[in-house]
Formats: structure tokens, sequence, C-alpha cells
């Protein structure tokens, strides 16, 4: 049975649903993600997925897209 783990990425620029839509988007095609939540206003993304999921791929993901992500 595959463990389920959850992962929390902080976001400091997203200003918009627009950015939310971007960073879900782009995160759901990452291997081993089964779920993205973004949430401008916190500024959080939350991830669930496999326990092999490498967070700070997920996090290198966000930059790439042009965002402030740790």
């Amino acid at each position: 049975m595959a463990v389920v783990s959850t992962y929390q990425i902080e976001v400091s620029d997203m200003m918009c649903n627009g950015c939310e839509d971007t960073i879900q988007d782009e995160l759901r095609r990452a291997n081993g993600v089964n779920r993205v939540s973004a949430n401008f206003i916190e500024g959080t993304v939350e991830i669930e997925g496999s326990d092999h999921v490498d967070r700070e791929k997920l996090v290198g993901i966000v930059n790439e897209l042009g965002f402030s992500a740790e």
C-alpha cells in the first residue's frame, strides 16, 4: 500500500486566481502528485502525493514558473 504524504510550499508572490491555476496545473503534472491546492491569499500551496515525491523538485518547478517559492 502506498503512503500518502502532504507537502506545503510557501509562495510569497502569488497575486491572483490565475497564479493559483498556473501553479496547480504545472504541479499536477509532477510524478506522484495526486492533489494540489494553491491559495494566493495565504501564499501557500498544499500538495498531496506519494511519499517518494521530492519536495525540493516541486519548489524548483514553482520557481521555474517565475514565482518565489520555498
